[in-house]
């Protein structure tokens, strides 16, 4: 089921449905505070959502564009939520290929993936964790042969 999911930029009409899968991320996230981070038309994150043909949110990623004083231009994946009974890898693979796309068209070198932590979503106001480089699984942003 691999390319059968429509990812693409969350769009408002969608935020309280993506609300149940960054819930499962963090679990004492109030609906009114992913609101408001969803819909705020200043945030440095981007949101992905990755809908199926029956137009259900079935993954999530909020990841955020910045350069790294080390490393240079880098994609940092704060949150990534794939959710299906049938078809999880092809949720992650969708998502996961709509972010290299992204690091590629940013000219990136790389995208790193955080450690999966309900306090990322405190830790993703706190400056300083993006440019550490203890957390996370740091990939190299190439074309991947098929």
């Amino acid at each position: 089921m691999v390319g059968t999911y429509d990812v693409a930029l969350l769009q408002s009409d969608q935020i309280e449905r993506a609300y149940p899968l960054i819930q499962a991320a963090v679990p004492a996230l109030d609906l009114a505070s992913w609101h408001r981070m969803a819909s705020d038309a200043f945030r440095r994150e981007e949101i992905l959502v990755a809908v199926n043909p029956r137009r259900y949110i079935q993954g999530l990623s909020i990841y955020r564009h910045f350069k790294h004083p080390i490393l240079g231009a880098l994609l940092d994946v704060i949150f990534l939520c794939a959710t299906s009974a049938a078809d999880e890898y092809g949720v992650a693979e969708g998502l996961f290929a709509s972010i290299n796309s992204r690091a590629k068209e940013l000219k990136c070198a790389g995208v790193r993936f955080w450690n999966q932590d309900s306090d990322n979503w405190q830790r993703m106001r706190d400056e300083t964790q993006f440019n550490r480089l203890d957390h996370g699984l740091m990939v190299c942003v190439a074309d991947r042969a098929r």
